[in-house]
């Protein structure tokens, strides 16, 4: 009898794996392909700038290099948290005000950064000082918010 039962069960149980219907499974949580590619960027640029700061500490860069280097990859990721920021907007989310996960150490400004370009053609950085430019919302820089 015991046997009988847990046989009626395990059929009972397969069955029900077996013959889900598709419309019974709820649809996947709505992914946005541009805000996933933004992500993954953000990612990689973390990745490259903690590349690049350990080659430096092994000394396979020079001072100048590593500025340089450190420049564009700061730059592009302000671009890259600008258009995140942007893209949550129009997805009616709230831009994330905690800090990234993995925050590169505030760097000593280089001769670029103390650079005056012309005024009213950008945003000066509170934390760096870096002038960046006017559709920025974080610094090339540092990659610290601009105060508006």
């Amino acid at each position: 009898m015991f046997l009988a039962i847990c046989a009626v069960l395990a059929v009972g149980a397969i069955g029900f794996t077996l013959f889900v219907r598709e419309r019974d499974i709820p649809p996947p949580p709505f992914e946005n392909p541009e805000l996933k590619h933004l992500e993954t960027r953000r990612q990689v640029l973390y990745e490259n700038l903690k590349d690049l700061q350990f080659e430096y500490h092994q000394g396979k860069l020079s001072d100048e290099d590593y500025q340089s280097l450190k420049a564009g990859f700061l730059y592009d990721l302000a671009g890259v948290m600008d258009s995140i920021e942007r893209a949550q907007l129009r997805m009616g989310k709230s831009p994330r005000a905690s800090a990234p996960p993995q925050a590169a150490p505030k760097a000593k400004t280089s001769p670029k950064a103390k650079e005056t370009p012309e005024p009213g053609q950008t945003n000066i950085c509170q934390a760096c000082g870096f002038h960046n430019p006017v559709a920025n919302r974080f610094c090339g820089h540092c990659g610290k918010l601009i105060a508006s």
